[in-house]
């Protein structure tokens, strides 16, 4: 096994489009980018909406209603780049619709119309149940769920090229050393139960913190509309899980 850090493996072109780019492509009626964009982002509107909600069943409907009119004439068309963050802009249109669908006493009822995206509420509950129990404003939910999704995808990315280089095993080694409070043996256990030297161990894991900061800034970058955003958005999605 060698130190080498499987870069081809975690470029750009490598990384799905989920963000911005789906808006843009969705704009354009292409049918895959609509699912795409709402499968990507069903489940940190769904918790905002939990945390709005008494049942996961109204939440659910309002996840739903609020995809209906976003992806049809109710904001997807005023959604450009020039509206700053994609966090931002969904959570605010969000807001709006719950508030509009409050007053109106409207929000569309399960079977009142086919949905653009089928969301497993037995699913949605379950992985509900695992966020932590927190007193949080449906606003700071949001930007967790968000922040812990954006996170784990990059993981992901990670994992999927260092299995492709056939370097799974140091990367399951090394993974919880990007988590903060990570579980993490030491560089010399790791060298043991790797067979290689402390040395090659330390190289290995500096290389993979690198890429994952890569990967995380363009994972981000997907989402903002500027180079200077990018720390903007880092800074506030490391606060969100700030005391």
């Amino acid at each position: 096994m060698t130190d080498s850090t499987p870069e081809s493996e975690t470029g750009p072109a490598n990384f799905p489009k989920t963000r911005w780019s789906l808006v843009l492509d969705a704009q354009q009626d292409d049918p895959s980018a609509l699912a795409d964009l709402c499968r990507a982002y069903w489940y940190p509107l769904y918790c905002y909406a939990r945390r709005l909600r008494d049942s996961h069943e109204d939440a659910e409907d309002l996840t739903q209603a609020f995809f209906q009119r976003f992806l049809g004439n109710y904001g997807l068309y005023n959604a450009t780049e020039s509206r700053g963050r994609l966090r931002s802009f969904l959570l605010r249109s969000l807001e709006n619709f719950a508030i509009d669908e409050w007053r109106k006493g409207s929000t569309q009822r399960r079977g009142g119309g086919q949905p653009v995206i089928k969301i497993d509420a037995l699913d949605a509950e379950q992985r509900y149940a695992m966020e932590p129990q927190t007193n949080l404003t449906p606003a700071l939910e949001f930007d967790r769920v968000w922040a812990r999704q954006l996170l784990q995808q990059v993981m992901n990315q990670l994992e999927i090229a260092y299995t492709r280089a056939g370097k799974s095993e140091l990367f399951d080694q090394l993974r919880d050393r990007l988590i903060p409070d990570g579980n993490q043996a030491s560089y010399g256990q790791i060298a043991g139960m790797l067979g290689l030297s402390e040395s090659v161990v330390r190289l290995a894991a500096f290389k993979l913190r690198k890429r994952y900061s890569e990967m995380l800034r363009l994972a981000i970058m997907e989402t903002v509309t500027s180079e200077d955003e990018i720390e903007q958005e880092l800074a506030h999605l490391r606060s969100v899980f700030g005391e």
